[in-house]
């Protein structure tokens, strides 16, 4: 008996261990892949069209620089339309009102991650206008 109380002790420090081992490996990837890049409207909607987005761009913060297409805004939520020379769009969803009218040229920044696919393009939820 004393024996099964020393094999179960064993086993919970060899998994407490483990659990340890893969949440310090798993805190140190996540924050070695860590970056900002800077991306146009175009790449994004053809990396979205070739479902490459995620691919290349899951884990890094979006910088983008473009002209605004148009502007729809629905309470306070405003969904920024920026233009690209493809029939893709790319959508910058805000959740503030602003005051930028189409032709202006804006820096955007985006996760990559919180961008989802549209049957039209792309839309970069949670953007800020800097």
């Amino acid at each position: 008996m004393r024996h099964t109380f020393v094999f179960a002790v064993l086993a919970l420090a060899v998994l407490a261990l483990s659990v340890g081992a893969g949440f310090l490996w798993g805190d140190k990837r996540a924050l070695d892949t860590l970056s900002i890049v800077q991306v146009t409207p175009n790449q994004m909607a053809e990396a979205m069209s070739a479902d490459n987005f995620y691919g290349l761009w899951r884990e890094r913060t979006l910088v983008a620089h473009g002209t605004v297409a148009g502007i729809t805004q629905q309470g306070s939520e405003t969904l920024i339309e920026l233009t690209t020379d493809s029939v893709s769009k790319v959508y910058c969803d805000m959740s503030s009102t602003t005051t930028l009218a189409a032709g202006d040229s804006v820096r955007v920044v985006a996760e990559g991650e919180r961008a989802n696919r549209m049957p039209s393009g792309v839309l970069l939820t949670g953007c800020v206008v800097l």
